[in-house]
């Protein structure tokens, strides 16, 4: 695997729950590449210890899993959820695909097949893009099944938008305290 100088975690070990190994390799740092008809912007990808865990939860388990940031118990819910991840974030620059903006934060919303009801439920993914090192990089910060399912009346764009805006940012505007999370 690269080697990429961030100060997030670019890999999570595995966990094992009643017997059964559960992998987070598809949790591993990677490189997405947007196409558009002017430039072509390439990211550098990190997760979020939210992307498979979340406290007090019906599908949590009494398992924990810590970064440098926080201890949280593992749901499995998310982490099915999470190995469409990287499919899902390498077609953002598909046609039509609008990420909306909120104060903090960016995200994106699907309906998504919950592998644990077999239901097609609204499925939310939260993320920074930001300069870290002169690389253009994007933090998926949390994914989960909204079931709140409120209408996102912010401003959306298109991720090439976003990467432009991101690309024209001075580099010493900082990487947000989420995606420092070795």
């Amino acid at each position: 695997m690269k080697n990429y100088h961030t100060q997030a975690r670019t890999e999570w070990e595995s966990f094992e729950y009643g017997g059964k190994p559960y992998p987070l390799t598809h949790l591993r740092a990677h490189e997405v590449v947007y196409k558009g008809q002017k430039d072509t912007y390439k990211f550098v990808v990190t997760y979020s210890l939210h992307c498979f865990a979340k406290d007090n939860q019906e599908h949590s388990i009494p398992l924990t899993y810590s970064d440098s940031r926080e201890t949280r118990q593992i749901n499995l819910e998310r982490y099915h959820a999470s190995k469409k991840l990287r499919g899902i974030i390498e077609k953002l620059d598909t046609k039509g695909k609008l990420v909306y903006e909120t104060d903090t934060e960016k995200c994106f919303n699907i309906e998504l097949m919950n592998s644990l009801n077999q239901k097609k439920e609204p499925y939310k993914i939260c993320f920074h893009f930001f300069k870290e090192n002169r690389m253009l990089r994007i933090h998926v910060t949390s994914a989960f099944f909204d079931r709140e399912n409120k209408e996102i009346l912010n401003k959306s764009y298109s991720v090439f938008k976003i990467a432009m805006d991101t690309k024209k940012r001075p580099k010493h505007k900082g990487v947000p305290k989420e995606a420092c999370n070795k």
